[in-house]
This record gives structure tokens, C-alpha cells and sequence, in this order.
């Protein structure tokens, strides 16, 4: 593998209780902890966010199997000080294994109606050069998103209906039951101007209703390594800096990222793996980066300060492209954007280096992992609309005569739009190839 594009500052190893040093510790265990505990190992916290606020800056916070959302079930943790949370953990804390021990973010419905901010998880952290790890947690947001009530959308053997549009009711749930439910525009994990350095790692953010990670970022660096993220409606990724002088260092690497949607059901626009946003120098390799329904890789987002934008830096090397609609990556020119596949990354001028790109020609190494009946429909989605109006008809020679708007109606469908992917199959994506995208876990 090569060497990071910056210095991480952590190495997983040194994630064991044991080796906490002189750094306070947490735990967590949704299973046999209480809030009333003091958080020690022998009497562990019930609920995540009650770590948080106790903790002290640096501290390691141990998370057991369960499922972690806010307190009193609200839809959100907030992280306000420089913490690491390590999921994956048994019970008693003797052993960590993320994908066995699955430390769970899967909000239920209920819980849509309390979110406060953007995201499940809000990075709010303001200390320069300080840190915050999440490494092991596995997001799920299928629950709470609201599906076509009536069933449309569905293609044959996929686990739901088509995703309905923000703010229309639909169904949700986990058996699909739940009635009235609105999918809330949220990030999984959404940056809310944070100044520090962050990890994210060994994480899965499947059926994320807008983004797996987004926000803006103030200052620092962040590392987004050896995750998957699974159905993403509007792009997996996206990080603008938000500081008028410097940008921010993005690195995204060993990212598996799969079945990327567009905005709305009409796929018209949208639909990005990893986008380079304005404000952050972007080094993006050894990803694999499939199935988008508009581009792999987006670039198009210029800064309008000619000089900050001249200094950015956004590169592309050694990742996997396969199946991606339109292109693999987009860039401004051309009308509205120029659609450039990985083969020619080469003739880009806003990569600064391309090197060891390709397209995947042998599949094999998805075979058993990804769900057939949902990749089946994903490759041939389609959005159709038609529209019944007669200016003719004696209704609307009526109202022309009074001066009256003259009407007709308007039927859209898609055969597929942002349906929920079965999380525990997504999970299978870790390790699928070799020195590409999300590796194996070591615990």
C-alpha cells in the first residue's frame, strides 16, 4: 500500500483497552450498561451519548454490540469534544471484532421526528489540533426512510418499494408497516464547521437518505478510510471547506462505494460517489467506486476565489471504476459538464495526479457479494412520464373562454429509485478485493 498522503496519527493496534495509557477511558454496552454507572469497564454506560458529555478531551470511549442513537432514542449524537469511539466490542470488553460484535447507528422511525441538526452523528468540535476518531460503527438509516406506499418501484426480489420524495409520507420501518413516515434530509455523519482532525474508519453507511458524510469543515484534516458506503441518495461524500484562507486536507482511501442515486426519481441530476468539493485539497485513492447513477467522481464545483481555487489540490490514483451511468468523472466545460472516463483522467488539468486508475473487467471478486436482484434493477432503472391534457376538451374550451388556466394532469414512475438494500448482505463488501477499496478488518 503506499504511504498516506498525511500522517494519521493512529494506528488501530494501539485501540485496545490496554493501552489507553494515561488517557481516560468509557465504556458502553447498550445491553448491560445505565446511565447512573460511572462509565468504568465493570459499570459501563447504556447509552453512547452519555459518554460523550462525560468525557474528558482525549478520552477513548469502548462501545459494545448493540444499537446507539441519541438519548432518550433522539435522532442524533452530537460530538462536541475531541473524543475516539471504537465500536465492535463484546459485552465484557475482552474481545473487539466490528463485523461479529456489530456495534449499530440504526435509528428507528420514531426517532425522525427528534433529530436536531443534520446528521445522526454531528462532529461539532471546536479545538484546533485536536482529534476525533469513529472507527467500527455500522450506520443504517433503511428504517427511517419513507417508501412508496403503494408499492411502486419495486423491482422483483428487492427488499422495498422506490424511495418516496422528501417530504412526501410513505412507509418505513423495519417490516415496511410504519405508516406517515417522511425521510428526513440528513447525513449520516454531517460536519457542522468543526476545527480539529478527524478518522473515520472501518464504518459501513448503507442506506443513507442523502449522504453517507457531509458537512462543512472548517479547519484541519481528515482521513476516510477502509469504509463501505451502501445506497446513497445524491453522493456518498461530499466535504467544502468553509475557511476564507486555507483549505482543508480530505483524504479518502480504501472506500468501497456502491449504487450512488440521483436527487429525485427522474435520475436528472445528482448521483456522485466522491465529490471534490471547493475549500479542500482531495486526495482520493484506492477506492472502489461503482454503480453511480451519474458519476463516480465529481469536480465540477469551482471556488470563486481564483487564487484559492489556482492552490487546490485534487487528485485520483489507483481507483476502481465500474458501471458508473453517465461517467466516472465530471468536470466543468462542455455545455454543462464534460463526462471523462478513467482512461483518459490523464487529459484532466484539475488532477494534479491520475496515476494507476482502471475500469473493472472481471467481476468475480462481487460474485456472492452483492445482491443480485438489486443490482438487476439498479442497471436498468428507467423514469418515464406522460401527461393527459386536451385543449380541445369541453372543460377547457370552457375555461379558456372565462379566462381561466387550462389543466391536464401529469403521471411520472421509475422503476427503481433509492430502495432499501439489505444492510447485513452490504457488510459482505469488506474485503472483496485485494488492495482495493474497504480491506478486511483488523480488530
Amino acid at each position: 500500500m503506499k504511504q498516506l498522503i498525511f500522517t494519521i496519527g493512529i494506528v488501530l493496534s494501539t485501540f485496545c483497552a490496554t493501552q489507553v495509557g494515561a488517557q481516560q477511558a468509557l465504556y458502553v454496552s447498550s445491553e448491560t450498561g445505565n446511565n447512573r454507572n460511572d462509565g468504568s469497564r465493570s459499570s459501563p454506560f447504556k447509552n453512547l451519548q452519555k459518554a460523550i458529555d462525560a468525557a474528558a478531551d482525549g478520552t477513548t470511549i469502548y462501545v459494545a454490540q448493540g444499537n446507539y442513537y441519541g438519548l432518550l432514542n433522539k435522532g442524533t449524537i452530537n460530538i462536541t469534544k475531541p473524543v475516539k469511539i471504537l465500536g465492535g466490542y463484546t459485552q465484557d470488553f475482552a474481545t473487539r471484532d466490528v463485523l461479529k460484535n456489530l456495534t449499530m447507528v440504526q435509528p428507528t422511525p420514531e426517532s425522525n421526528g427528534s433529530q436536531d441538526g443534520q446528521g445522526t452523528v454531528q462532529i461539532q468540535v471546536r479545538k484546533t489540533g485536536s482529534e476525533v476518531v469513529i472507527d467500527g460503527l455500522i450506520f443504517d438509516r433503511g428504517n427511517t426512510i419513507s417508501y412508496n406506499p403503494k408499492g411502486e418501484g419495486q423491482p422483483e426480489g428487492v427488499a422495498s418499494a422506490m424511495m418516496q420524495p422528501i417530504g412526501t409520507a410513505g412507509v418505513g420501518g423495519p417490516d415496511l408497516t410504519t405508516a406517515g413516515l417522511l425521510t428526513s434530509q440528513t447525513a449520516q455523519i454531517y460536519l457542522d464547521n468543526p476545527q480539529c482532525d478527524i478518522t473515520i474508519s472501518n464504518c459501513a453507511f448503507i442506506n443513507s437518505p442523502n449522504y453517507g458524510i457531509r458537512g462543512n469543515f472548517r479547519t484541519g484534516k481528515i482521513l476516510i478510510t477502509n469504509n463501505i458506503f451502501i445506497n446513497s441518495r445524491m453522493a456518498a461524500c461530499e466535504i467544502p471547506g468553509s475557511d476564507a484562507q486555507t483549505n482543508v486536507k480530505v483524504e479518502f482511501n480504501y472506500n468501497t462505494v456502491l449504487f450512488s442515486w440521483s436527487r429525485l426519481k427522474d435520475m436528472a441530476d445528482m448521483g456522485y460517489g466522491f465529490r471534490y468539493m471547493t475549500g479542500a485539497d482531495s486526495y482520493v485513492h484506492h477506492n472502489i467506486i461503482g454503480l453511480s447513477t451519474f458519476s463516480g467522481l465529481d469536480r465540477t464545483r469551482v471556488d470563486s476565489n481564483a487564487a484559492k481555487e489556482k492552490q487546490r489540490v485534487t487528485t485520483s490514483e489507483h481507483n476502481i471504476f465500474f458501471l458508473n451511468k453517465q461517467t466516472d468523472l465530471t468536470v466543468p466545460g462542455g455545455g454543462m459538464f464534460l463526462r471523462v472516463k478513467a482512461q483518459d483522467f490523464d487529459d484532466v488539468e484539475q488532477l494534479a495526479k491520475v496515476e494507476g486508475n482502471k475500469t473493472l473487467t472481471d467481476p468475480a471478486a462481487f460474485k456472492g457479494k452483492i445482491n443480485a436482484a438489486y443490482l438487476s434493477g439498479f442497471l436498468s432503472a428507467t423514469y418515464k412520464e406522460s401527461t393527459d391534457y386536451d385543449p380541445n376538451s369541453a372543460a377547457n374550451t370552457f375555461r379558456s373562454a372565462m379566462g381561466m388556466n387550462q389543466v391536464g394532469t401529469m403521471q411520472s414512475s421509475a422503476t427503481m429509485f433509492a430502495n432499501r438494500y439489505p444492510w447485513k448482505e452490504a457488510l459482505q463488501f469488506f474485503g472483496a478485493m485485494d488492495g482495493y477499496g474497504a480491506q478486511k478488518i483488523k480488530n
